[in-house]
Parts: C-alpha cells; sequence; structure tokens
C-alpha cells in the first residue's frame, strides 16, 4: 500500500509539471497597442467654493460687521424655551420658518449666518439669499406687516402676543404676569402703527411718511453702506461710538430715499423729536409709579387689578419704551400714542 501511495504521489507531481509546461507554452505577449483617447476632464472639486469664496472682500467684510453686532453677541442664547427660543438661538428661528415652531433645541447658537441665509445649502450665490421675504402677520393683533426684505426681521421684531389685552370700557382685569407687556423688541409694530392701544384723546393717531415710503422698512436705515465694522452693513447700528469715543449716527439710508439731501437735515428733524419723546415717556413712566402700576423696576407689582384703561397705559409704554427708537421708527403715531395715554391717566 505504501509503495501505491508513493506513485500516485509522483504521478500527481508529474503531471501538474506536464500542464505548467503546457501552460506556459501557450500563452504569448502580442505588441502594444495603439494609445486611447484621453477622457474628458472632471470638475475642478473648488469651483463652486471659489463663488463666495474669492479674492475679493465682500464676504470677509460682512463676516468681520456681524461679529460686532448684538445679534452675534449671544444675548440670552441659554433661553431655549417654548416661547423664547424662535428668537433667541439660529436653531429656533430655522425651525419656525420650517415647521412653525422652534421644537427641541439641542444645539442652542446664536444668530448668525446660516439663520437669515441658506448658506452652504446651494454651495452657489443662492446662498446669500433670504430664507424668507413672506410678509408676517403681527402676534399681538394679527395686523400684516410687509416691508420686503425686513419680514424676515419682522419674525422676532415685534409684540409678542399679549394676554389680556385691553379692550377699552371692559371689565377691570387682573394682571398676574409681572412682565405684562408686548416684551422687547416690538419695532415692526411701532413702525405700521399697529399693536398699542389707540386710546382717544387730543391727538389723531397717524403715521409717518417713514411706514409708506420705506418700502424695505428695517434695513433701509440698519444695513446701509457700512461705517468701517461700528454702524450699518451687517453692523446693523446707527447710532454708534466713533474712534475718538464720540457718539456719531449714521444717516446714510436716510439720504438714500431721496427724502433728506444732508446729515444735517436729518438730525435737526430726529433730534428735537427724539428729545420730545424721550420726556413724553418719562412723564409716563412717572404717571404709571405714582399710580402703583407699574414699580421701580418697571414691572407690575403682581397680582395687581386695574381698569381696562389702566392696563393700555402700562401696555403702551411699554411698547414704545422696547421700540427704543424714540420716535425715529414713526414720530407721529408715537407722540400721539404718549399723548393721548397721558391724558387719559390724569384724574
Amino acid at each position: 500500500m505504501k509503495c501505491e501511495r508513493v506513485e500516485i504521489t509522483r504521478f500527481i507531481a508529474a503531471l501538474f509539471v506536464l500542464v505548467l509546461i503546457v501552460t506556459t507554452g501557450c500563452t504569448k505577449i502580442g505588441p502594444e497597442g495603439k494609445p486611447g483617447l484621453d477622457g474628458i476632464d472632471g470638475q475642478d472639486g473648488a469651483q463652486s467654493c471659489v463663488t463666495c469664496h474669492n479674492a475679493s472682500e465682500f464676504l470677509k467684510a460682512r463676516v468681520d460687521q456681524y461679529s460686532y453686532s448684538v445679534h452675534a453677541a449671544g444675548a440670552n442664547t441659554n433661553q431655549v424655551g417654548e416661547n423664547c427660543a424662535k428668537c433667541h438661538t439660529s436653531m429656533g428661528f430655522r425651525n419656525f420658518l420650517a415647521a412653525g415652531a422652534p421644537g427641541t433645541i439641542t444645539n442652542p447658537t446664536p444668530i448668525n449666518c446660516r439663520t437669515c441665509h441658506p448658506i452652504h445649502e446651494s454651495f452657489s450665490a443662492d446662498d446669500f439669499s433670504l430664507r424668507t421675504a413672506s410678509s408676517v402677520t403681527l402676534a399681538v393683533d394679527g395686523s400684516t406687516y410687509n416691508h420686503g426684505s425686513s419680514n424676515l426681521c419682522a419674525n422676532c421684531h415685534q409684540g409678542r402676543a399679549v394676554s389680556p389685552y385691553p379692550e377699552l370700557g371692559g371689565a377691570d382685569v387682573t394682571i398676574t404676569n409681572a412682565r405684562y407687556g408686548p416684551h422687547y423688541g416690538p419695532q415692526a409694530n411701532m413702525f405700521i402703527g399697529t399693536g398699542p392701544v389707540k386710546i382717544p384723546g387730543s391727538m389723531v393717531y397717524a403715521n409717518s411718511a417713514h411706514t409708506s415710503l420705506v418700502t424695505q422698512g428695517c434695513i433701509t436705515c440698519h444695513m446701509s453702506p457700512a461705517t468701517g465694522v461700528r454702524a450699518g452693513g451687517h453692523q446693523m447700528n446707527v447710532k454708534y461710538t466713533t474712534a475718538a469715543g464720540a457718539t456719531a449716527y449714521q444717516y446714510t439710508g436716510c439720504l438714500a430715499s431721496g427724502c433728506h439731501s444732508t446729515a444735517a437735515e436729518v438730525a435737526s428733524l430726529i433730534n428735537p423729536n427724539r428729545t420730545e419723546i424721550q420726556d413724553l415717556l418719562s412723564q409716563l413712566k412717572t404717571r404709571l409709579q405714582e399710580k402703583e402700576l407699574l414699580n421701580a423696576s418697571e414691572q407690575v407689582p403682581v397680582p395687581k387689578t386695574m381698569t381696562q384703561l389702566q392696563a393700555a397705559a402700562v401696555l403702551n409704554y411699554k411698547f414704545v419704551y422696547g421700540d427704543h427708537s424714540y420716535g425715529a421708527h414713526n414720530y407721529p403715531f408715537t407722540r400721539a400714542l404718549l399723548v393721548n395715554t397721558l391724558e387719559s391717566l390724569n384724574d
């Protein structure tokens, strides 16, 4: 048996050598063929990037301006609750535009480029477009704000819903929220003259020419060509501090409208109005505190039962204070509101 296995092994080895010889003998290498045609060059992977990230300083300037803005400071970014996140976080605002609610915020960030623009979504110049320019139904009274690109701003720069909203002539109300009012930033309301309670009085309610003539609203003045990183552009201030430490105002947007010819002319109109509105607002605050409708912190000493007229007076004060333009946004309306509200408290 051992001899038979040896013979079989030798037979297999010989067969393998034979196959190897035959196979090697049958394989031949022919002459080299002609080179093929060149393929089409692929697209440069960075081609879409240079649409924005190019040698110009277009993007750099805007990023630097924004870094000095109040928005970029990220005030109250920790406010991620349902009623706050929409305007205090970037994710909340984008969720609101997409689904109508800020949703759960897992990564709160300050308002930034991606909040207002679809950055890195199309990798084209469309990345600089606005996320929305649709008209805005204001929360306080359901009125419509429709002023072009500034519609995006009005989503947040408006008063929040007020409960109870005063109904003149109605029964007394008890206020239980010390922060009763429209919250901060009701600029959209004041610009179009809706939201505050139009208490009857000696003055007729009328809007400034700004309401109808400034078709782009906020951005006309606040985003006019920038003064470095101090005002205008994506920094958005109108009032700023010069390098020498002086207070200055950028009125470029006012002049571009064609309604005013010089910055001195604009200042001559705005400065007296601002002084007047500040004085009227101070008078109203004093009167409300004397009637114990506001405390030293300018909040309602809750629980506080007051008449509908008194509630309206508190609300109107909060609107003018929160707007913080001292009449620049809508001087005739603001003046009438304060004068008539003061008159209503003179009893």
